[in-house]
């Protein structure tokens, strides 16, 4: 995975603004980080990984699957879970295989005036496997009047948050193909350098999109068909 300096200075290298070798000035830098945290946004609010759940969350913990814009309205809620591993139920017809997860099941149930608390622990609930490449968590907080952005980097398994990167920093997205994502801001900051893109850059910048958008690299997911 490449840092967000390699991948803003590949940029300006690709549009004959930084020679090989040099370091290039720090306004030029700051400009295209600041398009490159933007270019994120821009893919998300593009629907490019997928359309977003609004969800209130009303307990203290919730736990997200991903793709769900999360509004905190409360201030009772206090975490917001990304998880490491996500419910599949749709395995057996995709051809991978998922991790079976245990949890301890509690069941409270009432019989005349007596409430009865059955704890099980340890038992079978279902299976699990990482959450889906691009898979978008945004937390918009009322209270604290903030909003943050997570994705899911099915290469390297982890939530990265593009908001707030510097240039030293890992970049999102990056690690399945840096050439790419480069050549994508490219694209982005040509017009702001009065800079025109090579024929091989805008190649890389089209394979970059459609591997982003069509995720071909990953197992087809099943979903529900709606019928009017």
């Amino acid at each position: 995975m490449a840092t967000a300096r390699f991948v803003v200075n590949t940029a300006l290298r690709k549009l004959g603004v930084l020679a090989s070798g040099r370091e290039p000035r720090l306004s030029d830098q700051t400009d295209a980080l600041d398009a490159l945290r933007s270019m994120y946004g821009s893919w998300i609010a593009s629907g490019a990984f997928g359309r977003l759940r609004d969800v209130v969350p009303t307990g203290t913990q919730y736990v997200t699957p991903g793709n769900e814009r999360i509004f905190r309205e409360s201030a009772d809620v206090m975490t917001v879970v990304l998880p490491e591993l996500v419910a599949e139920s749709r395995h057996a017809d995709y051809g991978h295989e998922p991790v079976r997860y245990y949890g301890t099941t509690v069941t409270v149930s009432t019989v005349g005036n007596e409430t009865i608390i059955d704890v099980k622990p340890s038992q079978p609930i279902g299976y699990a496997l990482p959450p889906r490449d691009g898979s978008v968590v945004v937390i918009s907080d009322r209270i604290g009047g903030e909003t943050r952005t997570w994705i899911y980097d099915g290469t390297n398994k982890r939530w990265e948050s593009p908001d707030m990167i510097v240039l030293d920093d890992e970049a999102p997205r990056s690690s399945a193909d840096v050439q790419g994502l480069a050549s994508m801001l490219a694209l982005e900051i040509a017009d702001q350098f009065d800079a025109s893109v090579p024929d091989a850059t805008v190649r890389q910048a089209v394979r970059y999109q459609q591997q982003m958008v069509s995720r071909f690299g990953m197992a087809r997911e099943a979903v529900e068909g709606a019928y009017y």
